[in-house]
């Protein structure tokens, strides 16, 4: 792994914001009623250390993305409410200190219904927004994609503009779905066919699972396995 990827999965270790289950008797339900034998919690990482070590990761991994000309460069980042707001801050400092300049967007839960309602009744900085500007979406981990989907809506609002790619902590590489209903492509993949769009992560299950099946209790290591033999967008064997 290069080196963001790999200081940012152990901050994922040290900080318990990667929580792997002790045993098959203890496993994290999702929302969709998959039984999981891990849980990524990046909203748990709020301690300076982490926040510091949060900031070093999404801007050193989006600067190389930009400097590969992976993603164009772009006038604002936009994080979705509540977490992502956070995330886009942290990335505007953090490309500050590289040379890039940029400015954040995020949504309101409820729309303003005070002061200069035009300029950010919904998206908060769109008072800075100009047609035809170009924006990277920014937030933490995807599963079902519907926070993705919601920020590609709710950006509609500003009128013309480009979204030159979403960038993420983790994508899980999980097929869209449920417990019982299985679709046929990750939510990265339906992005990115549905909307053409690139998404980038910082990590994904794969290489997450790479790097600690080792330290796995079997009993462990075979549920990750197999959780993805029927829920992955990739195989972990």
């Amino acid at each position: 792994m290069d080196k963001v990827k790999s200081d940012f999965l152990k901050l994922l270790l040290k900080k318990g914001a990667l929580k792997i289950a002790p045993s098959t008797n203890d496993l994290f339900k999702f929302k969709s009623g998959r039984m999981s034998p891990n849980f990524i919690n990046i909203g748990s990482l709020t301690d300076g250390e982490s926040i510091h070590a949060l900031r070093k990761a999404y801007s050193g991994f989006t600067a190389d993305l930009l400097s590969d000309k992976k993603i164009e460069k772009f006038d604002f980042v936009y994080g979705p409410a509540y977490k992502g707001i956070t995330l886009a801050a942290l990335l505007a400092e953090g490309l500050f200190e590289k040379g890039h300049d940029i400015r954040t967007l995020y949504d309101r839960k409820e729309a303003k219904e005070y002061g200069d309602q035009k300029a950010d009744k919904v998206i908060v900085g769109a008072g800075w927004f100009k047609q035809g500007q170009k924006i990277l979406i920014i937030d933490d981990v995807i599963t079902a994609g519907t926070t993705t989907l919601d920020s590609i809506e709710k950006l509609k609002l500003l009128g013309e503009h480009e979204i030159v790619g979403v960038v993420l902590a983790v994508d899980r590489q999980e097929r869209m779905g449920d417990a019982d209903n299985v679709g046929d492509l990750s939510s990265t993949q339906m992005i990115q066919q549905s909307y053409g769009l690139n998404v980038y992560s910082i990590l994904t299950m794969q290489e997450i699972f790479s790097e600690v099946r080792h330290h796995l209790p079997s009993e462990i290591r075979d549920a990750w396995m197999d959780y993805y033999d029927r829920y992955g967008a990739v195989k972990l064997r």
